[in-house]
């Protein structure tokens, strides 16, 4: 067999399309040598354990919803669905897992065989670890120094589900079976000691990152415009500030006064 042969035949195996029983006789015909058919069957677990360590990473409160409802076959039928839809194509294992929640999503659109609420806990899960591992960035190197902008990690999700009281108001073996159908906008960012972080984002809160990226002055024009008190002008961006979420010279913020 040729080599381009030999890869059109175990490609599909490797990525999860095609089973072991399959592919061994497509590469060896009726008589398939042992010791070589059964080191294919341990390598094509090894590929599957990678398929599983990308989304049981990224996606952990995914796998306990899905397993809690439907059970461990129901998981691993997922990523093996996924993965056919989404084949590996990214070094890094856990970039692998950038489609999962638009792939849920669009399967939802089906007869529903998920938790109605899983593509959007797919979505602030991939978030969640996109502010954690986004590479350093120099703009961010001196927080309280130049202009006020935004940390480079910033993102604003929403979602019509409350998933933070969700998953940080209770004990995970005392969670409700689902989380709320109330819309939310969630904050994600990392800090200035570089940890993770969201929260909800409050509707002041997100006027203010808006005029931040619009480069509109904190001053008395957006007090008008927003018909809030200074002082709560000044203490949301003062706390923003001092989260991380905005970065800049401290003189540049609002003051009560």
């Amino acid at each position: 067999m040729k080599l381009a042969e030999f890869y059109a035949q175990i490609a599909p195996f490797l990525l999860g399309e095609i089973s072991h029983e399959a592919v061994v006789p497509a590469l060896w015909g009726k008589n398939p040598p042992k010791i070589e058919a059964a080191r294919l069957r341990i390598y094509g677990r090894f590929c599957f354990n990678h398929r599983a360590e990308t989304l049981d990473g990224v996606f952990s409160s995914c796998r306990a919803a899905v397993v809690a409802g439907l059970g461990e076959r129901a998981w691993t039928q997922l990523i093996e669905d996924y993965f056919r839809a989404h084949p590996m194509h990214h070094f890094e294992l856990n970039r692998n897992g950038e489609h999962f929640a638009d792939f849920l999503a669009r399967d939802s659109a089906q007869p529903p065989r998920w938790p109605p609420y899983l593509a959007a806990l797919a979505d602030f899960e991939w978030w969640e670890w996109q502010a954690i591992s986004a590479p350093d960035d120099p703009g961010d190197a001196e927080p309280d120094a130049g202009p006020l902008r935004l940390g480079s990690t910033v993102e604003l999700r929403p979602y019509a589900f409350d998933l933070i009281s969700w998953l940080d108001d209770y004990e995970a073996d005392e969670r409700p079976p689902a989380p709320e159908a109330e819309p939310s906008v969630v904050l994600f960012w990392r800090d200035r000691h570089l940890a993770g972080r969201r929260d909800k984002a409050s509707p002041l809160e997100m006027l203010v990152i808006k005029a931040i990226v619009e480069s509109v002055p904190l001053d008395a024009a957006l007090l008008a415009t927003l018909q809030v008190e200074p002082e709560l002008l000044a203490a949301t961006a003062a706390d923003l500030h001092a989260a991380g979420v905005i970065l800049g010279r401290p003189d540049l913020l609002p003051t009560a006064g």
